[in-house]
């Protein structure tokens, strides 16, 4: 049986960032159950997944903006202090949970910080960067 949209799998996986470091893995031994077409994977991860089948291996590259998005400067974003959790001391380089004023939840970097403001990252960890993975599939179950 091969893999199809709404197919529910079995895969171990690793995945990589552009040099190399590990974002995620999921040994082979132990591996992850997911449906395929409800969001669980980045698009181009799982479309490099179609077709394939139980037993098979296949190493791949998705690109950044069929990962987590291309970086977008528009993202970088100067807040007031008092925008900010009053509980949260805030440092260079933390990642801190804000709510938009449409009270969506977000996670910011933040990339620097001064008296009365600080500037915050809102793009996701890995936008810009393709991911580097290999998979293996251990079970396939389609649809009935």
């Amino acid at each position: 049986m091969r893999i199809t949209k709404n197919s529910v799998i079995r895969i171990g996986y690793v995945m990589n960032d552009a040099e190399g470091a590990l974002i995620d893995e999921t040994p082979r031994t132990n591996p992850i159950e997911l449906y395929c077409g409800s969001g669980q994977l980045v698009p181009g991860f799982e479309r490099a997944l179609m077709g394939l089948k139980a037993g098979d291996r296949k190493q791949f590259v998705v690109a950044a903006h069929e990962a987590y998005g291309d970086r977008n400067d528009e993202l970088v974003k100067r807040i007031a202090r008092s925008a900010l959790p009053g509980n949260v001391q805030v440092q260079n380089g933390m990642r801190i949970p804000m709510r938009s004023p449409e009270g969506v939840e977000l996670c910011c970097r933040i990339l620097e910080v001064h008296d009365e403001a600080v500037v915050a990252d809102f793009n996701h960890p890995l936008a810009g960067q393709p991911l580097s993975c290999v998979v293996d599939v251990v079970d396939v179950k389609n649809p009935s």
